[in-house]
């Protein structure tokens, strides 16, 4: 976190624009410096939500410090807490997701509590909806603040540099597939695309879109491990939670097998293109 908070206080002024479209390029970074604003407005209040903000500051203080302490067992006191919070309960959790996927925090956990707390339907909206938050706060980061850095880290995906020029081109389209595709890690991806040559609104609808099916697969999980493990007189037999696990865990495989194929084409293109 040090190093994270280090180059944070380094911004860096200039961000790379095509040479082929350069009032284009201006434009879209202002929009994005404003988009940044709101993203980091929305981040804050979201480490406020989360880490109960309704404390004093001693108080806050020993919260934040216990969540970087050990962020797993923080994440899964969240549960316990949202079970007792009511509807309040959707921004705290929403809030926390939010916090983790921006600090790179695995939040799978996470993602299949919402299926326990909320249902498939809530629970795949909340997720979605925090996770895409998440990715812009992250991709506008990545794109000013940290630029210099991200750049550095790229260096060690030479697979990710590949697809840059092609995801200018394609934009929407292959960020559809990219996230599709289990090749890169999501919250880390989120800083990385930020200094590729994609824009904005592209990014974040591949993303949104993207991100869906196995959202509401692991979502789904969680309701599952709530109904058999709950006596409720509304649940099905075992089987039938099975056999629709395994039908969406199945088209997902194939849906993530074809988008695999098409990008690991892409960067073959890319490498005979460079020779």
């Amino acid at each position: 976190m040090d190093d994270f908070a280090q180059w944070i206080g380094k911004k860096e002024a200039n961000v790379a624009v095509d040479d082929v479209d350069v009032e284009a390029d201006v434009e879209t970074d202002q929009s994005s410096g404003g988009l940044l604003a709101v993203g980091i407005i929305a981040a804050a209040g979201a480490a406020a939500i989360a880490l109960g903000a309704s404390g004093d500051a001693p108080e806050i203080g020993l919260k934040i410090q216990s969540f970087f302490a050990d962020p797993g067992a923080a994440l899964e006191a969240v549960v316990e807490t949202v079970q007792s919070m009511g509807p309040i309960g959707y921004l705290y959790f929403g809030g926390v997701y939010t916090v983790a996927e921006i600090l790179a925090i695995p939040a799978i956990p996470l993602t299949a509590s919402a299926g326990y707390l909320f249902g498939v339907r809530d629970g795949t909206a909340v997720v979605l909806v925090s996770a895409t938050i998440a990715a812009a706060v992250s991709f506008l980061i990545g794109r000013t603040f940290l630029r210099t850095y991200v750049e550095k880290l790229l260096e060690s995906y030479p697979d990710f540099k590949k697809i840059d020029k092609a995801i200018g081109e394609e934009g929407f389209k292959l960020m559809l597939l990219l996230r599709l595709s289990p090749i890169f890690p999501f919250a880390l991806s989120n800083y990385l695309y930020g200094v590729t040559s994609i824009r904005f609104w592209p990014f974040l609808l591949g993303t949104l879109l993207g991100f869906t099916p196995g959202t509401i697969a692991y979502v789904f999980t969680g309701e599952i491990g709530k109904s058999l493990t709950l006596d409720s007189a509304t649940a099905e037999p075992w089987y039938v939670y099975a056999g629709a696990l395994a039908l969406l865990s199945g088209f997902i495989k194939i849906v993530s097998d074809v988008a695999t194929g098409i990008i690991e084409k892409v960067q073959d293109d890319e490498d005979d293109d460079a020779v």
